[in-house]
Parts: C-alpha cells; sequence; structure tokens
C-alpha cells in the first residue's frame, strides 16, 4: 500500500492520502470525509479574515474532521513574513493543543522553522513537505523530530536528490504527490531507483513513517480499514 502524505487531489486507489484542503471549504459540510488536512498556507493570508479561518480550522479539530494542521508556514517570496510568523505560530498552538502533526510549507525559510520549532518546544511531528533544502538542514531537522517529504522533485531532478535521500535517516522521510498530476507510485518507484531499494521494502517502511505521524488518528484508521491493513 502507498501512502501519500501530502496532497491537493481526491483520487481512488491502493494508497492512502492526505488531502489539503483551505478553511471553509464546502468538503467539510459533508457527512462521510475524505483523509483531510487543513491549514492557512502562507500564500493566502489575509488580514480581515485570519481570525475567522483559525476559528473554522479549530472547530474541524474540535469535530476531529482533520488529521494535520496545514499547510502552513513561511515562505520569504511571499510578503510579510512577520504576519507569516504569527499565522503560523497561532497554528502551532493549535497543533499542540488538538494533538496533530503539522504540514508546513517552507520557502527560504528552513533555518526560521528550525529557530521556531526549538523556541516552541513543540512535541507534535512536523513534515516539511516537497523538500528541496541540503542534507546538512534535512539532518537538523531530523534531530528535531521533523519529517521530511519528497514528492515530484525526485522525478525532475533525481540526480540532485539522490545523495540526499542516501543520507538522510529513512525513519523521517514521507513521500507525496502535491499539487502535481504524477502518481504517488511513481514518486516510491523513483526513490527506490535512486535507494537501490526494492519497491515493496519501500512502501513498508514509509508505511511505518506515516503510522509515526497519523497512525492513531481515528480517521486514518477508518481508511485503512477501507483498503485494508497493507500487508500480506
Amino acid at each position: 500500500m502507498f501512502f501519500d502524505c501530502h496532497t491537493h487531489h481526491y483520487s481512488v486507489g491502493d494508497h492512502v492520502s492526505v488531502i489539503n484542503y483551505d478553511p471553509g471549504d464546502p468538503i467539510f459540510r459533508t457527512v462521510r470525509l475524505p483523509i483531510c488536512s487543513c491549514g492557512i498556507h502562507p500564500w493566502y493570508i489575509h488580514a480581515y479574515k485570519i481570525d475567522n479561518d483559525l476559528a473554522q480550522i479549530e472547530s474541524l479539530c474540535l469535530h476531529q474532521k482533520i488529521v494535520a494542521i496545514g499547510e502552513c508556514g513561511l515562505d520569504k517570496n511571499t510578503d510579510d513574513l512577520e504576519l507569516q510568523k504569527c499565522v503560523f505560530e497561532r497554528q502551532i498552538r493549535l497543533s499542540e493543543r488538538y494533538e496533530l502533526p503539522l504540514i508546513i510549507h517552507s520557502v527560504k525559510t528552513h533555518h526560521i522553522i528550525s529557530e521556531i520549532r526549538k523556541r516552541s518546544k513543540s512535541k507534535q511531528p512536523w513534515i516539511v513537505h516537497g523538500y528541496k533544502g541540503s542534507i546538512e538542514m534535512a539532518q537538523q531537522f531530523v534531530k528535531q523530530n521533523i519529517f521530511i517529504s519528497f514528492g515530484e522533485n525526485l522525478l525532475s531532478h533525481g540526480h540532485k536528490f539522490e545523495m540526499l535521500l542516501q543520507q538522510v535517516n529513512m525513519d523521517f522521510v514521507l513521500f507525496e504527490s502535491d499539487d502535481s498530476h504524477i502518481s504517488i507510485v511513481d514518486v516510491y518507484e523513483q526513490a527506490a531507483r535512486l535507494l537501490c531499494l526494492d519497491v515493496r521494502w519501500l512502501e513498508k517502511k514509509i508505511e511505518m513513517n506515516f503510522n509515526t505521524v497519523f497512525g492513531c488518528n481515528e480517521l486514518v484508521r477508518k481508511n485503512r480499514t477501507a483498503f485494508g491493513s497493507g500487508e500480506n
């Protein structure tokens, strides 16, 4: 079984996906929800609606409709980094209060994310999605119980990420399809090629990591039951 820790697409297949939605999305008014995350993306922070968006996210947490908060985070290519930090830290507090992992968008801000992790003394797992940073930064994240997620960049820039994949602690690796139209299966198969591993072994390893982050959540357990455990 394949596990996609962050996607913007609903799909049906032999895999478990955490689908990202924005606050206020009508999906949350449906009775039968897929596995969802919800957060305020740094591209879409609007001062006039921050409090309302955060209240909606907290309501989703209270009613156990999401399995993670995010994506949220910081992006130096977007205006007002200080406002981004404020909104990000408020979502960190929700993550801690409701014991939910955090899915993080980080562009040119990995060192700031690391500093905030240390300062906030957060205990919940964090996932830096679509990781494109250095080996050294990845190793620092791992020391802080921050997971690293890889996706389409493994296929488009495989040579660049081969050494990173080989050197990062595999206990902290996850895979994603994000907003691309690649299959999560393609990501697994490319990672297996870069690591010279059997894809079945990699499936089981990523399943263990996924369980570490999401496995105790009731919504995830119900979804996994629908597909089977993924074990032979």
